[in-house]
């Protein structure tokens, strides 16, 4: 196997590509051998891009994932439209083409966020379908100091309020999509476990999660961007709805009020975040990207082949 950053200038991502046999039960192989070494990796780098091998179906997908972490689980608490095609693996996020998704940290406002995400790609997606990756340890140095210091120093709490499947259908995923069961108490179980606040309402089930903005990475000990303020905030979706059109007519307002549905993000105070603060978020976001862009586009001009 061989190992190399794929940018001169940054260590994410690793790329490990196939040197002889390909084969899905050879990377297996090599990956539960070697799962020290990959796990380095992950924490040094962030990111490892795996290439060349012959992954065919959702099930050699699910069959790699699990020889890096044998404890799969499924995507319960999570807000995106996804479909499962095999146990515990999902499409992407079904969205129309031309709406982006933000930059994010997987999964932490469903009260839990996974330690590894897998992502792969069965089909080219031909014109668009990228997926953007960053770094929290660089989006973290990168911040005004005022606005990292209060996002540290107040956490954030993710409001959402999700409809019911027995109601009125609405854009979005209901809470018996969301949570996997349509067993109120199954789910009631789950909130507890995550210790969200939670209440059942006549238009469907209202929580409220509130977790650090920031993180202590577990190995290296450098401080991590961990959030998904700008993705739930109501102020950004006015302004992303400003460009694309509304998409949830029923959402009467961008907030998770008792009387309205959708979702909306506070500091963990309860105070409001300013809309600002998040789009330097994004500006920083975007800078990083960008620098990963332009230094891939000069590797392919040059017609390197990595």
């Amino acid at each position: 196997m061989n190992a190399r950053p794929l940018l001169e200038t940054r260590a994410l991502p690793l790329v490990l590509e196939a040197e002889r046999d390909a084969s899905v039960r050879r990377l297996t192989y090599w990956l539960q051998t070697h799962l020290q070494s990959v796990d380095e990796w992950a924490h040094a780098a962030g990111v490892i891009l795996i290439r060349g091998f012959e992954i065919a179906s959702a099930e050699d997908f699910r069959a790699v994932c699990v020889a890096v972490r044998p404890e799969l689980r499924n995507y319960i608490g999570g807000d995106s439209p996804r479909r499962s095609v095999t146990d515990q693996v999902y499409t992407s996020t079904e969205y129309p083409a031309y709406l982006e998704v933000l930059l994010h940290n997987e999964l932490f406002y469903a009260g839990w966020s996974p330690s590894r995400v897998f992502l792969g790609c069965l089909v080219p997606a031909g014109a668009g379908g990228d997926t953007p990756v960053d770094d929290g340890r660089e989006i973290y140095a990168r911040l005004h100091s005022d606005v990292r210091d209060r996002f540290e120093a107040r956490g954030v709490t993710y409001l959402q309020h999700l409809w019911d499947a027995d109601g009125e259908p609405v854009t979005g995923k209901s809470w018996q999509q969301t949570f996997e069961s349509t067993d109120r108490t199954t789910v009631e179980a789950y909130l507890r476990d995550a210790g969200m606040d939670h209440a059942w309402t006549e238009l469907g089930l209202r929580t409220a999660a509130t977790h650090p903005a920031v993180l202590t990475h577990s190995v290296t000990g450098q401080r991590c961007w961990h959030n998904q303020a700008d993705q739930w905030h109501r102020g950004i979706a006015s302004l992303k709805d400003s460009v694309t059109g509304p998409t949830n007519s029923t959402a009467i307002a961008y907030t998770a009020g008792t009387e309205t549905l959708r979702h909306h993000v506070t500091y963990g105070d309860g105070t409001e975040i300013d809309v600002a603060d998040l789009l330097q978020v994004h500006e920083i976001s975007g800078s990083v990207l960008l620098a990963v862009f332009y230094s891939v586009q000069r590797r392919i001009f040059k017609n390197d082949p990595g």
